[in-house]
């Protein structure tokens, strides 16, 4: 590698789901000084002691009316190696952004999504590519998907104000797009996965059965995967002076393509459920819609597998047992974000039945209980005992289960 100068990056976002996986990557090269721009807001999981005292935070809303001057204000004269963008959802904000920083970044990373399909052309291929984000040129149609999906459309015409600022600058900067299916993994602020794991696990006790809402196969991509892909970015590009991602869009995600259907199968079977036989139905109107978030289908990912680019997903089998043992262990380390769940799961699916709730949350509370009391005793186990001098052994002990 060159330079060993540490390389500034400006995070829009930084706290939360992706944003924060991705922080933590970078943080552990030991080659980015970050900057995090956000609302502020270190209260999901454990972001204030993850993230918070290891950057320069900066609270700015996006979407206030003055956002503009007072990213100027805080940024002042500084420059940027990078920008990594997990936060804008309108085209403004992006322009707030890239005004205050005119002259004085080379790299816009730009979180995009696999929902900007859905305000496209109609593909002939079951899988979209990135050539297929062409929107039709008929006005009715046009507005007829925008209105069908506003997030997909603001999303979409983010990228292309991306692509027409770049295209005009005289600046010599560069974006790069990146195109996410649903992402899987801890920390999902959404609540999404924790509230399917949760009511799996305790079936017994809820006696609801699983609802689907589709039977498309679409993709995923692991929030691990998306933050060691970033970080191979910037690294690259940084680091050994790569011109590979310049102005790229890219699809990444797992390489499987699966309906709901598969992937809550794939959980009970990791929990090793399958003797409940617990029934999953379809019902267009559940009110546990959670995935997927599209109607077009899976992604082609073929672009980003590409020697070239060197996109690398971790199996979905094994991203479904790490994120499952991930919310086990957090059980036990986030009771306030549990809590959460089971009241969610209380109001959608016992429909605040109180004895059926009384049960639910007994049987959740005996469970983080268990995990606590077994986290305890494999530490018991493990007794470490320094001998004189340098000498240091380790040693098992076994535990007396009825002490």
């Amino acid at each position: 590698m060159g330079d060993t100068t540490k390389r500034k990056v400006l995070v829009f976002g930084g706290n939360g789901f992706l944003g924060g996986e991705t922080v933590v990557e970078l943080l552990a090269t030991n080659a980015f000084d970050i900057t995090v721009i956000n609302r502020g807001n270190w209260n999901d999981y454990d972001s204030i002691i993850r993230i918070r005292p290891f950057v320069k935070a900066i609270n700015i809303d996006r979407k206030s009316s003055n956002a503009l001057e007072q990213l100027r204000t805080a940024i002042g004269n500084e420059h940027f190696d990078a920008v990594i963008d997990f936060s804008a959802y309108d085209s403004d904000v992006v322009k707030d952004a890239l005004k205050a920083l005119e002259g004085r970044i080379k790299l816009y990373v730009y979180i995009s999504t696999d929902s900007v399909y859905e305000v496209c052309l109609p593909t002939s291929n079951s899988l979209s590519s990135e050539i297929d984000s062409i929107r039709p040129t008929d006005t009715d149609e046009y507005e007829r998907l925008r209105r069908k999906d506003s997030y997909g459309h603001k999303k979409l015409k983010i990228e292309e104000y991306l692509s027409q600022w770049q295209s005009k600058s005289n600046d010599n900067w560069f974006y790069v797009i990146l195109r996410l299916p649903d992402v899987l993994g801890p920390r999902d602020s959404t609540d999404r996965w924790w509230f399917y794991q949760m009511w799996i696990q305790f079936y017994s006790s809820i006696q609801k059965t699983l609802e689907i809402s589709t039977n498309l196969r679409s993709s995923y991509v692991y929030v691990n995967d998306v933050a060691r892909y970033i970080t191979h970015i910037l690294s690259i590009t940084f680091l050994d002076s790569s011109t590979i991602f310049y102005n790229q869009i890219l699809n990444i995600g797992c390489t499987e393509i699966v309906s709901i259907n598969d992937l809550l199968s794939m959980i009970i079977d990791e929990l090793n459920l399958n003797t409940l036989h617990i029934p999953i139905k379809y019902n267009p109107n559940t009110e546990a819609d959670f995935f997927p978030s599209v109607t077009r289908g899976g992604i082609n990912i073929s672009k980003a597998l590409s020697n070239q680019f060197n996109w690398k997903p971790t199996p979905l089998k094994q991203v479904v047992r790490e994120t499952i043992q991930w919310y086990n262990d957090a059980y036990e380390h986030y009771p306030n974000e549990r809590s959460t769940i089971v009241k969610r799961i209380r109001r959608t699916l016992l429909n605040n039945d109180e004895n059926a709730y009384g049960k639910f949350l007994y049987d959740v509370n005996q469970y983080s209980t268990q995990n606590i009391l077994k986290r305890k005793r494999e530490e018991e186990k493990k007794i470490l005992i320094v001998d004189h001098g340098d000498n240091r052994q380790e040693k098992l002990f076994k535990h007396n289960d009825e002490i």
